[in-house]
């Protein structure tokens, strides 16, 4: 019993309720970018690569900060109507999007765990869409988008591990932002 009572204590602080690492899945990992990764192997294949990465990225990108926008509505108004929007439904279609470029994407030498990243945040896209479609049943609504905000950084998480400035692959554009050309 008493073996019990120190691995439930020791697993309830390593991972802590709203800790992304808690939910399974494929681990976060930084990896090269394509673009590194054609200098380094001289590919023009890596380097196709790398430009058909950039509109599932892209697409990402805004799913992401799209989910994160109607969990904050959610959680402001404290209404369960998200399924219902037009804005949950452009991030599935722009995720079916995703996903078909993802799956046509051929993965060169080098570029399998970037893709299995992209892979990922797509999958954590994916659950939390579904998270929210499920808002309106059986749970409680902050339950429910605790569950949905674990996902969507979990998504981000596996996103920015497949980010590269030099491959124009970057979480947040600063490029027009005032102060960045200093």
């Amino acid at each position: 019993m008493v073996d019990e009572t120190r691995l439930f204590v020791r697993l309830a602080h390593t991972h802590k309720p709203d800790c992304v690492m808690s939910l399974d899945g494929t681990m976060p990992k930084a990896v090269p970018s394509p673009d590194e990764l054609a200098v380094v192997f001289g590919s023009d294949e890596v380097a196709r690569y790398a430009a058909n990465c950039r509109p599932i990225y892209e697409d990402l990108r805004r799913i992401i900060g799209q989910m994160s926008g109607l969990a904050i509505l959610a959680r402001l108004t404290e209404r369960r109507e998200i399924r219902d929007l037009p804005e949950l439904q452009n991030c599935e279609s722009r995720w079916k999007q995703a996903s078909e470029r993802l799956s046509s994407l051929s993965a060169p030498a080098g570029t399998v765990e970037h893709k299995a990243q992209l892979e990922a945040a797509l999958d954590f896209c994916r659950l939390a869409m579904g998270t929210f479609s499920e808002i309106r049943g059986q749970a409680t609504l902050n339950e429910m988008l605790d569950l949905a905000g674990l996902q969507i950084k979990r998504a981000y998480t596996h996103l920015q591990a497949a980010s590269s400035a030099k491959a124009k692959l970057e979480m947040v554009d600063f490029s027009h932002a005032c102060c960045c050309g200093r």
